[in-house]
């Protein structure tokens, strides 16, 4: 492994776990909360988006903090501590009211973590390879998204409780190899003032087809994730084992390609990536429930290696166009977006799936997520692919602080 890729890998390898807690303790909502404390569905529910609500508000305020300080380590060594106690602590709690509140105080620690991990990677990461880095990074996540929910569903077995356990201990070992493993680098630009970040990051025209971009993809991720099962349950009468197996065809090669699709964003610019990618991402997404069980199979490989092609690009765009000294700040916004789209998906899907059916349901959240592909172009086109030029020009000489 090379000397500049270490960091790299170690911090997929965190990222992997941040992200492995994500879904770990899914499958056991039921018998977390709605038997634990004799609650309903939507109760359970809400476990989920408070957490992501913490995600919003909290991602891109770390970041202006990690910022302002310039620093990095000290943040994610903390949020993953935070975490591990704060899991410990929900196993512990009274009432539902308590535990959400312990819930939305973990989210807003572990967001602290994973967020500015991945920021570190752009730190670390050469200019002309921002794509490949973050498609490492962005294989942790897809990996640990991945796995989590059905190693969840085992521990679970074991008892209600052991998914609370494990996660506090996993989390525990993530702060202990983030104070061992990781360093920080060296940040000579910070912003003047938190106030200004704020201001400068509303204004920055530059970063909105990557923040559109975090949007359509976790969007469609939780969308994907909440609607595809219960349409293979309802229509097919599929087995959870079925149901896992279709989200695995979407999920592997989501992981796997992130990786060589980064490099080639590295090599031949972002913008055509994205722009043909997200519609045809969003066209696979349309289609699915129109195909049948087979062609189900075909489409979700096809849209996981399609998903596979945006993250990294769109990461890599942010990193080609955020200030050096404030990528913590640019890395929070475009979490913030794409934890807002994975917030709304569920209750939307749910809406959706009632009123008109699953196939057309799922065709609607293909459209939103072309939409908001569309929606990206303007300033795209502007850009005239300035990545393009970041590769073979020095774009960075200067702050790039022209936010028209």
């Amino acid at each position: 492994m090379k000397a500049a890729t270490r960091p790299i890998v170690i911090i997929a390898g965190l990222t992997f776990l941040a992200m492995f807690n994500l879904t770990f303790i899914v499958p056991s909502l039921k018998e977390v909360i709605i038997d634990r404390y004799d609650s309903s569905a939507t109760m359970a529910s809400l476990f989920v988006t408070v957490e992501m609500v913490a995600y919003i508000i909290f991602g891109v305020v770390w970041g202006i903090l990690s910022d302002k300080r310039g620093e990095r380590r000290i943040f994610i060594v903390v949020g993953f501590f935070g975490s591990a106690l704060l899991y410990y602590t929900m196993s512990l709690a009274p009432d539902i009211t308590t535990l959400l509140a312990l819930r939305f105080a973990q989210g807003a620690l572990t967001v602290m973590a994973w967020s500015l991990l991945m920021t570190m990677a752009l730190d670390i990461a050469h200019t002309h390879n921002y794509g490949a880095a973050m498609g490492i990074v962005g294989t942790g996540l897809a990996l640990g998204i991945g796995f989590g929910a059905p190693v969840g569903g085992f521990v679970g077995d074991i008892g209600p409780l052991y998914p609370l356990y494990v996660a506090s201990a996993m989390f525990l070992v993530a702060a202990a190899l983030a104070l061992v493993l990781i360093k920080d680098v060296p940040i000579r630009s910070k912003p003047e003032s938190i106030v200004a970040a704020v201001r400068f990051i509303v204004r920055d025209r530059r970063v909105v087809p990557s923040f559109l971009f975090s949007f359509a993809e976790r969007f469609s991720a939780g969308y994907l994730v909440f609607l595809l099962p219960l349409y293979l349950a309802y229509e097919f009468d599929a087995e959870p084992s079925v149901r896992g197996l279709y989200l695995a065809a979407f999920l592997l090669p989501f992981a796997l390609l992130q990786y060589p699709f980064g490099k080639l964003s590295d090599k031949h610019g972002r913008t055509l990536m994205l722009v043909i990618g997200g519609f045809a991402y969003a066209l696979m997404l349309g289609l699915l429930g129109y195909v049948g069980e087979a062609g189900m199979v075909v489409l979700m490989i096809a849209s996981g290696s399609l998903a596979a092609m945006l993250l990294p690009a769109s990461l890599g765009l942010l990193g080609d166009l955020a200030p050096k000294g404030e990528h913590a700040t640019y890395m929070g916004g475009f979490n913030a977006l794409g934890s807002l789209g994975f917030a709304v998906a569920p209750p939307l899907a749910t809406v959706l799936s009632d009123e008109v059916g699953y196939p057309v349901a799922l065709a609607i959240g293909g459209a939103i997520v072309a939409a908001t592909v569309a929606a990206s172009l303007p300033s795209l086109m502007k850009m005239k692919d300035r990545t393009r030029e970041h590769l073979h020009g020095p774009v960075r000489g200067t702050d790039q602080r022209d936010t028209t």
